[in-house]
C-alpha cells in the first residue's frame, strides 16, 4: 500500500471511532454496523484483514469509475450544456455527501454511548450473532442517513448502541415509532421511564399521569391504555430455607416481603398506593409499557436501581418496620443483595 493511498487516511480516521473495551461479539457487531454505514471509514472493520481492505478498495475504485462514466454520459446527453450538468451533479453528490456525514455522526454517537455504557459480557455473548442482521442494518441505514440534527444523531446512535448490546430488540415497528415520535412525547416518555421497573411504571413513583399525557403516550404506541387501572401481582413462593414470601420480580431485579406481613385494609387503597391487597393476592398499581415502549426504553439511561430503591422507600412507608429484601437474578434464580427496612419513626 503506497503512502498516498486514500485508504491509509481512511483507516486513521475510522480508528478514532472504535469503542474500546467491548466484549468480543459486541465489538464485532459494532464493526458490522461500520461496514454497512461507515462509507470511507470502512477500514475500521477490516484494518487487520487485507482481503477486506482489497475488497473495499476495489469497490471504491469501481464506484469512482462509474461516477466518472455517468457524468460523461450525462454531459453528452445534455448537448455539452456543462453548466446545467455541473449543477445537477453538484446537487446529487451534495445529497450523497450529506447522507454519509449523517451516518458517520450516528456511528460516532453510538461509539460514545457504548464507551459510556459498555455491554455486559453476559448480555453481549449470550447466544447472539457476532454481526448485526442485514434487515436491521438495511432499515437503520434509512434513518441514520437522514439524521441531520444533533438530536436525531444522538437518538439513532443510542438505538444502534442498544441493538449492539442486545441484538433483535428493534423491530421495524419499533424503528418506525422512534422515527415518528415527536420531541415533546420523547421528553415525556424519558421522564416517566426514570421510574421504570421492567415493563411497568409504579404509580406511587410516577404519580397520576394526566389525561393529555396518557393520550400522548398511548397514541404513540408506548403505553398500554390504562383503562380503569392496571396492577402487577406479587407471587407467593417459598425460599430455599422453607419460609414463605411475597416476591415481585422485575427482570434482573426483584424484591420480597414476608408472607405474614400485615397489609393495610383495602378500604384505604387508592391508585397511588405502593401496594394493594385483594382477597388473597397482593399487587402494585402501575402503568404498563407496550412491547414497543419497553424496547424504546432501552435507549434511555437505565435508572432501574434508583427506581427500585424509591419503590422500596414508598413500600416502607406503607409497611413500616417490614423487612424488604432485594435480589439480583443469576443463572438459577435470585440471590439476596440487601435488606431495606424503614421504621415507623422514619421521616414522612
Amino acid at each position: 500500500m503506497s503512502g498516498s493511498d486514500h485508504l491509509d487516511k481512511e483507516t486513521a480516521l475510522s480508528a478514532s471511532l472504535t469503542p474500546t473495551g467491548l466484549e468480543a461479539k459486541a465489538q464485532s457487531r459494532f464493526i458490522s454496523a461500520v461496514d454497512r454505514l461507515g462509507g470511507n471509514m470502512i477500514e475500521l472493520a477490516n484494518v487487520w484483514i487485507e482481503e477486506g481492505v482489497s475488497r473495499r478498495r476495489a469497490k471504491i475504485d469501481g464506484e469512482r469509475a462509474l461516477i466518472e462514466a455517468t457524468a460523461k454520459y450525462g454531459i453528452e446527453r445534455l448537448g455539452n450544456d456543462t453548466e446545467f450538468a455541473g449543477r445537477a451533479f453538484d446537487v446529487h453528490f451534495r445529497k450523497i455527501a450529506s447522507a454519509q456525514i449523517n451516518r458517520d455522526a450516528v456511528l460516532e454517537a453510538a461509539a460514545e454511548d457504548l464507551h459510556l455504557t459498555p455491554p455486559e459480557t453476559v448480555d453481549a455473548s449470550n447466544n447472539h450473532d457476532s454481526t448485526l442482521s442485514g434487515p436491521f442494518l438495511e432499515r437503520f441505514d434509512q434513518y441514520a442517513s437522514g439524521a441531520s440534527t444533533d438530536e436525531l444523531r444522538e437518538r439513532w446512535g443510542r438505538v444502534l448502541a442498544a441493538e449492539i448490546r442486545r441484538p433483535g430488540i428493534f423491530s421495524n415497528k419499533v424503528l418506525r415509532t422512534i422515527d415518528e415520535i415527536d420531541a415533546v412525547t420523547a421528553q415525556l416518555f424519558e421522564r416517566v421511564c426514570s421510574h421504570r421497573l421492567a415493563n411497568v411504571l409504579p404509580k406511587c413513583l410516577t404519580g397520576e399521569i394526566n389525561f393529555e399525557d396518557q393520550m400522548r403516550l398511548t397514541e404513540s404506541g408506548l403505553l398500554v391504555e390504562p383503562g380503569l387501572g392496571q396492577h402487577r401481582n406479587f407471587n407467593k413462593v417459598a425460599t430455599r430455607g422453607g419460609s414463605k414470601i411475597w416476591l415481585m420480580p422485575f427482570l434482573d431485579l426483584a424484591l420480597s416481603i414476608p408472607a405474614d406481613t400485615d397489609i393495610p385494609d383495602t378500604h384505604r387503597f387508592n391508585e397511588n398506593d405502593a401496594i394493594f391487597k385483594d382477597s388473597e393476592s397482593l399487587s402494585i398499581p402501575v402503568y404498563v409499557l407496550t412491547e414497543v415502549g419497553l424496547a424504546i426504553s432501552s435507549i434511555l439511561q437505565d435508572k432501574t436501581l434508583s427506581a427500585l430503591e424509591a419503590y422500596c422507600a414508598e413500600l416502607g412507608r406503607v409497611l413500616p418496620s417490614t423487612e424488604i429484601s432485594k435480589y439480583q437474578r443469576v443463572s438459577d434464580g435470585y440471590v439476596l443483595t440487601g435488606v431495606f427496612t424503614q421504621t415507623a419513626t422514619a421521616p414522612q
